[in-house]
Order: structure tokens, then sequence, then C-alpha cells
């Protein structure tokens, strides 16, 4: 059972939580100090610039850079998990504190009406942090800056327009969006990504995303918002609202209007502080140039891209942007489906074994595609199916693929999508023909339709 009782604290301080019970088995090892306190008064910590990241529960470095001690969170989550599960699954303190944080929010939302914010157009600047342009410190050496409506659902925003805009894989990892002005943590319902096993090292939970806007987080000219990607890699981006326009000026388009900065790597276990110190290397010698290089190419985005081989990789330009790329990325992106993070991207083994059969084997095969995937084949909705791709070079691994779950017959909803060729998410209506895209207009529709939807339509 739970109980409000004294519970040593880890500066040795014997303390009754102001909010949190625990468990008459858990001693409290390894669980931080803040969660004694009141998580309706306490105050969150602040890290660089004096934003409120991940709650505000984490300690943060001389630098302002989260400080999660990984190994203290491990060690607690495995004798935890125990206790409150076979407490008929009681929430851990930890959680119980993040919770009431969720429901303080969700009740801030529920009072803060955005207003006009949703149909008109914000500038956003997006920059990673803490990898500076060498030749001025003070300036980012990767940003993007794009116009998009202030009314863009965070989900279709990180799936359709973020993902792509850096030319990292859709449906691949984990991400949540930081409001840094008191922490709260937005992210994707049901996400299953690999990744996912650092949530407790990533805030633990959060809101679903699918259910607010842009609009939501960001109400000013000035103000900046996260994005965290991948939690076990570690990207990092600012989001900086620079301008709001006029209701009359709005068009709600997703536009990429310029950048810096190649492309990423995503995967091959960089992120932002190791991506950082490799272009540090490869700013200082040839030999961290090559080692850059080889990184870059091994990377999931980079997959099917053979490196330049020496001696062209030391002319390798990591700093170029492609714009028609990026725009052309987006587009695509726009012009899709929704991801399902419910059953995200994952490279499984062939274990020669299907979703179908019957008796001992067919039981086998589902037991396989939830050990590979997450996800049992009943679990998947109509309309939707497992697809299989081999993995680049996967033949070598002993029949490597990629597999994910895709909506195919089952139709996008508003909350979900945006328009399928400008990317506004105002005034949405199904083509009355395939039901698979979704228009902001006619002329969007026209427009998409004799760009090539005539013959994706009749298919």
């Amino acid at each position: 059972m739970n109980y409000h009782r004294p519970v040593r604290t880890p500066s040795g301080d014997l303390k009754v939580p102001k909010y949190v019970a625990f468990d008459l088995k858990d001693s409290g090892d390894g669980c931080d100090e803040i969660f004694w306190e009141d998580p309706y008064t306490f105050t969150p910590r602040r890290g660089r610039n004096g934003y409120i990241d991940s709650w505000g529960i984490y300690p943060h470095d001389e630098d302002g850079v989260r400080d999660v001690d990984g190994m203290s969170i491990f060690q607690r989550k495995m004798v935890t998990q125990f206790i409150y599960n076979a407490n008929r699954g009681k929430d851990t303190p930890e959680l119980q504190f993040v919770h009431a944080l969720i429901d303080k929010k969700i009740s801030k939302l529920t009072d803060d009406d955005p207003g006009d914010r949703l149909k008109r157009d914000y500038t956003l600047y997006i920059s990673l942090p803490h990898i500076p342009d060498p030749h001025d410190p003070k300036s980012d050496r990767y940003w993007r800056r794009i116009r998009v409506s202030g009314g863009l659902r965070l989900g279709v925003f990180a799936d359709k327009v973020l993902t792509p805009l850096w030319g990292w894989v859709r449906n691949l990892h984990a991400h949540v969006f930081h409001d840094y002005s008191d922490g709260a943590l937005f992210g994707p319902k049901r996400c299953n990504a690999v990744d996912m096993m650092h949530l407790d090292k990533s805030g633990y939970a959060y809101i679903p995303e699918e259910e607010y806007s842009i609009a939501h987080i960001l109400r000013n000219p000035g103000e900046v918002m996260g994005y965290h990607y991948d939690f076990g890699d570690n990207w990092w981006v600012d989001i900086k609202l620079e301008d709001i326009a006029a209701p009359e000026d709005s068009k709600g388009a997703v536009v990429v209007l310029d950048g810096a900065g190649g492309t990423p790597p995503d995967g091959e276990q960089t992120g932002t502080w190791p991506w950082g110190e490799l272009l540090r290397k490869a700013d200082a010698s040839p030999a961290g140039k090559r080692e850059a290089v080889q990184v870059l190419f091994g990377a999931t985005n980079y997959e099917g891209m053979r490196a330049p081989a020496p001696p062209e990789d030391l002319a390798y330009d990591f700093d170029h942007f492609d714009l028609g790329a990026a725009r052309a990325r987006v587009r695509g992106a726009l012009d899709s489906k929704a991801s399902m993070p419910g059953a995200s991207k994952k490279v499984v083994l062939d274990l020669e074994a299907g979703a179908g059969g019957s008796g001992a084997r067919g039981r086998e095969d589902q037991m396989a595609m939830l050990l590979k995937l997450g996800v049992l084949p009943g679990e998947m909705k109509r309309g939707t199916r497992i697809v299989r791709r081999p993995l680049e070079g996967g033949e070598e691994d002993g029949g490597m693929y990629w597999e994910e779950g895709v909506a195919e017959g089952r139709r996008d909803n508003p909350g979900n999508t945006a328009c399928a060729w400008c990317g506004s998410p105002s005034d949405l209506k199904a083509c009355s023909r395939c039901k698979q895209r979704y228009y902001c207009g006619k002329e969007c529709q026209k427009a998409h339709w004799t760009s090539g939807h005539k013959h994706e339509c009749a298919k």
C-alpha cells in the first residue's frame, strides 16, 4: 500500500512527502529530492536561458544542460517496477508527481483560449543548440526558418514538418515538445518506439500532443519552445517564434524559407553532443573529418548513400544546406498519410514467420511480431497493416528488414493531418473520391490533382 509516511531523502533527511506516497516496500533510494515537494507549489528547476524543460524536475550542469543521473534512475526502476506493479499497478512517486503536473497544465490550457492565433501564420526560427558556427560561436551552425499556421497540431508538426525538415526518419524515434515557460511536455499517444524505454530520463510522462497546436505553447514573438527527438541519442531543437502575421496576411501554408547546415545524422549514437564533438574534430584534423564523414553516412537517414572515398571525403561540406531538397521532403510528407507511432518503424531480423497461421505455429508467429514490432496483428486497426522492406546491406547481417505499421485504407482525420498541397490545418475536407487526402480549399485540391493526385486517386 501507499502511505504518506516519512521517507529518507537523498540528502539524508527523514521527511514526509508533501504530495506523493511511497509504498511501504519503497525505501526511496535513487529518487530525486524534488519528488518530496508539492507539484502544485514547487519551484521548477531552470536550465540555460532560464528555460524550464522536462517538467522542471531534473538538475542542470553549470552550462544549463540537463544533468540526468541515468544509472540511478535505471537502478531505481529495476526495483520499483516490481513494487508498484504488484500493488495493483499503482503509480511510482515520480509518476504521481508528474501526473499532477499534467493535470495542472491541462487545466491551464483549458482556461487559455488561443483565439485567432490558430488562424495566423507563425514565422519560426528552428535551430540545434549547443552546436555553434565554428566561424561565429554566437551563431547556430544548424538552423531552419519556416512559416506555418499557429493552428497546426503538434503531432502533425512533428511528423510532417520537423522530421522531414531536418532529414530525419519519420516514425522511427520518440519525441516530446517542451513548453519552456513551465516545463510541460507534449508527445504522441501510445508511442512504442524503441527509445521510449528512456522516457523516465525524459520526463516520465507527457500530455497527448494530438490535442494541441503550436499556438497553445508559443503565444508571443520571442518565445521559445523545445523539441527533444530520440530519447536514446538525444537531439535538442529550439523553436523560436519570430513573428505572427496579421489574420488578413495569413495563408496557413507550410513554407520552408531558408536555413544553414546540412542534414544531421539520425542514429549511429550521435545526437546533439556526440555530433557536435565529431564536428569539432572534423574542423581540427583530416582524421577527424574522415571519422565524421563515415559516421554521417552510416546513419539511418543516409541509408543507401555512399560516403565519398578518399581524398574526396576531405572536401565534404557538412554545412551545405539544400533548400530545394528540404522543401521537397516536407512536400512529400504533407502528401502522405500520418505516421502510426503505435507501430513505429523498427529494424528486425527475418525469423521466417508470418503474421497468420493457426495453432502453436500461429501463436509463435504472433509472438514473433510482438517481440519485433511491439504490436500484435490483432491490435492493428482496420485499414492498417504491417509493411516490410529490406534494410540496405541487411543481407550481410542475416536478413534484416525495416518494419512498421502503416495506414492504407484507413483514413486520416482533420486532427492528425493537414492540407496535402499546402500544409494548412484549416477547414480541411477529404477528397470526395478517394477520401485519402485532405485539402483546405478547392484551389489546393485542383493544384494537387493536376500535379499527380489524379493518378494516385484512381488506384
